[in-house]
């Protein structure tokens, strides 16, 4: 199953829509807050791909849970936006938790900076950000293959594109 996985895009559903577009074989999208609305209503044009996604600190007034586990192809998927585990201070937090709830990945977003990452068995992943990265490279998403050989990320460094 290949997953495609993006986060802040704060406005910017024009990106989310070319990554979902640039990648057809994807099966699910998971979308990991700032800003829900541009995500919402990507499902109705792309019916063929299970979205999943979760509240960021600046999706106020939401009723979209801040955190989900989702299980697919047998694998525990933690998402989160990362704000309410203090991603920007370290990740011994968030994964502690991922463990404690079964999961084999962590994803979150929060930072607006790509990591991609195994630590002691659980796989974390965040994308960065499609709008707005601070780490002066261009703006990214993840992709994540699970197989029967175990968790594949395609590439040890982050799909970017340009914002045009």
């Amino acid at each position: 199953m290949k997953i495609l996985v993006m986060s802040d895009s704060h406005g910017r559903s024009d990106l989310v829509r070319k990554c979902i577009t640039q990648h057809p074989d994807v099966q699910a999208v998971f979308f990991l807050g700032d800003l829900l609305g541009d995500i919402r209503g990507m499902d109705k044009l792309f019916p063929d791909k299970q979205f999943y996604f979760v509240r960021g600190n600046c999706d106020f007034g939401s009723d979209v849970p801040a955190e989900l586990l989702v299980t697919l192809q047998g694998t525990g998927i933690l998402l989160t936006h990362g704000h309410a585990h203090g991603v920007k201070y370290g990740l011994n937090g968030l994964i502690d938790y991922a463990r404690k709830k079964g999961a084999k990945i962590a994803l979150y977003g929060h930072t607006h900076v790509p990591y991609n990452k195994y630590h002691d068995g659980i796989y974390v992943l965040n994308p960065g950000s499609l709008a707005f990265p601070r780490d002066y490279s261009k703006p990214s998403y993840g992709l994540i293959e699970i197989t029967s050989q175990g968790i594949l990320t395609n590439t040890p460094d982050f799909y970017q594109f340009d914002r045009k």
